[in-house]
């Protein structure tokens, strides 16, 4: 029975997808790893041999293809509709491209009156609100043939509560790019690779009129990109381990916010674009004023080929503290505790994930695969290729179903501390206080 494949008009498709980064590592990569629970029972096992297996699946996905191109993401989830069709000719798969724009309110909603999907796209952020609201069914035994070929961060970043909630698909990776043009102008020969070593040449940045880094302080933009990456990097984390306390109101908090208050009291930093992020195709970072990226990631990396030209564009390892990493999400693909046949569905799951179907799907938008197998996939390009060498040391999203109140409960608090209208340490114990009303909810 042959797949179907539904897509919505290109017209109401919100182009700008959220950016991935390069690695999706805890602290240290593996630090945070959480023991996947469970071997695949016998009879499970046995009926994913099973040819005969039958069922309906319905799946929302998301325009994953470079550009958001109607035709390539059609045509690509249909080519892998037909391709599992050709082993599981009795289980019929129905495939809904849908708009990125509040895709978690719209599945939410659907979930709630019992008409959501047996199978969704899910970013990492989004697993810890459905595995709480007992959504998800654990995936564990779908990967466990072969759950040492993927990445250990990407499994964690999909854990809740001892179980993988969805199969890893895809990840990003966000870590240092410089602009070797301006290196060269200034007679500089060595590029930072630690906060001392990124302050040291900040003067001479200065004193050419120029910028070290960029800060995207508005507060539409994402800690992810911003404070939690140097969080991470001066040891600490977000939440508490068992999810219940604000964990940043801490030395690591402080050592990470003095650090932004300091880019922004010594210059260092645009003051103006921290606060009014530019429009996407402007900004001083674009018109090669800026020396140092802290979290860039591969499509901004080409996007300053083209402005900077492409010998000015060098990619480094994330920027190191007490520890060296950046922020990496991953994505991955949730089965439903509503789903009406499960083993069709973890049928499917395993398939579109397998090494062949997830190298498809990964390379129609430029992402890092959460395989390890898959570690050449991008040899022949130099630059994703240099990305996803620096995936195992990427940190994920925080794991709590508030995540994203979280980010913007925080956010003013920076932003105040950098603008010098708070202390560091008044920005952080408010903030505290904030998130920890936000913990007490959930």
């Amino acid at each position: 029975m042959a797949g179907i494949v539904k897509t919505t008009p290109l017209s109401q498709y919100r182009l700008t997808r959220r950016r991935f980064g390069i690695s999706a590592a805890g602290a240290v990569a593996g630090a945070m790893a959480v023991p996947l629970l469970g071997r695949p029972s016998q009879a499970f096992a046995g009926r994913l041999q099973d040819s005969s297996l039958s069922g309906k699946v319905t799946q929302w996905c998301y325009p994953l293809a470079a550009g958001g191109d109607q035709a390539a993401n059609e045509n690509m989830w249909k080519e892998l509709a037909s391709g599992f069709n050709a082993q599981y000719p009795d289980v019929e798969v129905s495939v809904d491209v849908l708009p990125w724009a509040n895709r978690n309110e719209k599945l939410t909603t659907a979930l709630a009156a019992g008409a959501g999907p047996d199978v969704a796209y899910l970013n990492a952020d989004l697993v810890p609100q459905h595995a709480k609201d007992g959504n998800l069914e654990p995936v564990d035994d779908v990967i466990a043939d072969d759950a040492g070929d993927f990445a250990e961060n990407s499994k964690t970043n999909l854990t809740y509560d001892g179980a993988l909630c969805a199969v890893p698909i895809l990840g990003s990776v966000t870590t240092l790019i410089y602009n070797t043009k301006l290196f060269d102008q200034l007679g500089l020969t060595d590029y930072p690779t630690t906060w001392d070593e990124l302050l040291a040449i900040g003067p001479a940045f200065k004193d050419a009129g120029l910028y070290l880094t960029s800060y995207a302080g508005a507060l539409e933009q994402t800690l992810n990109l911003t404070y939690f990456p140097l969080l991470w990097q001066a040891g600490g984390e977000v939440v508490s381990e068992d999810g219940t306390k604000a964990a940043f109101n801490s030395p690591e908090g402080l050592e990470a916010l003095n650090f932004v208050v300091k880019l922004f009291d010594d210059g260092f930093t645009n003051r103006d674009e921290a606060v009014t992020a530019p429009p996407p195709d402007a900004g001083v970072a674009l018109e090669g004023k800026v020396g140092v990226l802290m979290a860039g990631d591969n499509a901004s990396a080409k996007q300053f080929q083209e402005k900077w030209g492409a010998d000015a564009v060098k990619i480094g390892a994330p920027l190191k503290n007490k520890v060296q990493t950046s922020y990496g999400t991953t994505a991955g693909f949730g089965i439903f505790k509503d789903a009406k046949d499960k083993d069709a569905a973890k049928a499917w799951v395993k398939y579109i994930t397998a090494p062949e179907q997830m190298t498809t799907i990964v390379q129609s938008g430029g992402y890092i695969p959460p395989r390890t197998s898959l570690n050449g996939i991008y040899k022949d390009d130099p630059m994703l290729s240099t990305f996803q060498e620096y995936a195992p040391l990427m940190h994920g999203d925080v794991r709590n179903p508030a995540a994203r109140q979280i980010i913007s409960a925080v956010a003013p608090y920076v932003q105040a501390a950098f603008l010098g209208k708070q202390s560091a340490e008044d920005a952080l114990k408010d903030a505290e206080k904030d998130v920890n009303r936000i913990l007490d909810r959930v």
